[in-house]
């Protein structure tokens, strides 16, 4: 009687306990967060790199990703977000379905199922896949102190940054600003030339030509190692004439008009599409589609002073037309139309004292304006751009984790093994086993 009432003790202060343990189990999740992560490459964790950056941002990080309701990326895009999370945990993930709130996501140039928005201190970011490099750097930028300066020439009708008129890039110098980056216009005839503080000068599709002092202060611009964006379009020679001038490229006479829009549903041939870019800083890691309204090529001449990479190419089955851009359109060699892949951008860069300089030539100015700028993936490519020329572009990289022993590499007799062991050895095993109890049952 005794030992029984001493057992029932014992098991009662045993739950006891173990109730206890489990309620200090549960106190101790609640006050703190412990994760551990056993992968063989910490797959599942953040890259010290990342955690810098989050710790260098102390304020609310607020993320916009635009996927569908019933879309799987959702869950990968939460447990991707969770983890930086883990380290800040004032960061708001919030989802908006683009084809329910469409007028949400054409006011943000939403392009992309699954492009994801960050926003930080007034300023924003946007990247095209759940990825922690990109992810990561994106808040890089956001929080950084220093400021850009980025003037647009103004006083021969070109497109202004702050226009609102269709031609105009007043949402491209809109989206700039979302950036951070400070946007001023610059009159080169009652100025002296661009300011010390200037990190880039755009020159977007001039309709009248400078005057002999204003091309001079951009040559002394240019040569003190100053940063530009040349915006031209189809025979415009006030700007072709400037280029060639200053950096020897030729722009070919005509129109680009590309037989491949048509697979995309576009009517106007006068589109040029741009699938693939350069390998280069300007374009690292991007990937959309863009579409360059009434364009112009542009050669390239040999350099001695610049390193040049043709960054944005047209497809085959495009070539530059010099005739009119309706009926029946066909190639004339004779007229000096020469056939696809076309150039239409050149960046060009060198060394100048202790910087690198950069120019950035690009034969069309339509791609950027308010009509065309949330076409494809236009806005990307723009604020890409002019990340590389203002020199914003010193990133972090961060390699993707791969397991090292996703592959099993076997012999054939470690095959046949295994095989012969599966099919014949373990279904023996097992009947034997169950011979061996049958008789041991039948025996008591």
């Amino acid at each position: 009687m005794i030992n029984r009432v001493g057992s029932r003790l014992n098991d009662l202060l045993f739950h006891l306990v173990m109730a206890l343990l489990l309620v200090l189990l549960a106190w101790l999740s609640s006050r703190y967060d412990m994760q551990w992560d056993w992968t063989r490459q910490g797959s599942n964790s953040l890259n010290p790199a990342s955690i810098d950056i989050l710790r260098r941002t102390p304020g609310e990080l607020s993320v916009t990703a635009y996927v569908g309701e019933t879309a799987k990326l959702r869950d990968r895009i939460q447990r991707f977000v969770a983890r930086y999370q883990h380290h800040k945990p004032n960061i708001e993930l919030t989802f908006i379905d683009p084809l329910r709130h469409p007028d949400e996501a054409r006011r943000q140039g939403i392009s992309l199922s699954g492009e994801i928005v960050l926003r930080y201190e007034k300023r924003e970011e946007r990247i095209q896949k759940v990825d922690e490099e990109q992810f990561s750097n994106a808040i890089l930028r956001l929080g950084r102190d220093n400021s850009y300066w980025i003037a647009g020439l103004s006083g021969h009708g070109e497109r202004d940054l702050t226009g609102k008129a269709n031609h105009d890039l007043g949402e491209f110098g809109q989206s700039l600003k979302q950036q951070g980056y400070q946007i001023a216009g610059l009159d080169l005839a009652t100025s002296s030339g661009p300011p010390d503080n200037t990190a880039l000068l755009i020159i977007a599709s001039p309709i009248r030509a400078l005057l002999p002092g204003e091309i001079e202060r951009l040559s002394e611009y240019v040569a003190e190692g100053g940063n530009l964006l040349l915006l031209s379009d189809p025979d415009n020679w006030i700007l072709g004439d400037l280029i060639q001038q200053l950096f020897g490229i030729e722009q070919l006479p005509g129109t680009i008009v590309d037989a491949n829009v048509k697979a995309l549903g576009i009517d106007n041939p006068a589109i040029a599409v741009v699938p693939e870019y350069s390998n280069h800083e300007a374009t690292r890691g991007f990937n959309l589609l863009t579409l360059f309204p009434q364009s112009a090529a542009l050669t390239l001449s040999e350099q001695r002073d610049w390193k040049a990479t043709p960054l944005l190419r047209t497809l085959d089955k495009s070539w530059n037309e010099t005739g009119p851009l309706s009926g029946e359109i066909e190639r004339n060699p004779l007229a000096g139309e020469e056939s696809g892949p076309l150039t239409i951008g050149i960046a060009l860069e060198r060394r100048h004292d202790d910087r690198e300089q950069r120019i950035l030539v690009i034969g069309d100015g339509d791609f950027l304006a308010n009509s065309y700028l949330n076409n494809a993936g236009n806005l990307d490519l723009g604020l890409s751009l002019s990340r590389w020329l203002v020199g914003d572009d010193q990133l972090i990289g961060i390699p993707a984790p791969q397991a090292s022993d996703r592959e099993l590499h076997l012999s054939k007799l470690a095959i046949g093994t295994i095989g012969l062991g599966s099919l014949i050895v373990l279904p023996l095993m097992l009947l034997a086993v169950g011979a061996v109890m049958a008789w041991r049952r039948n025996r008591a």
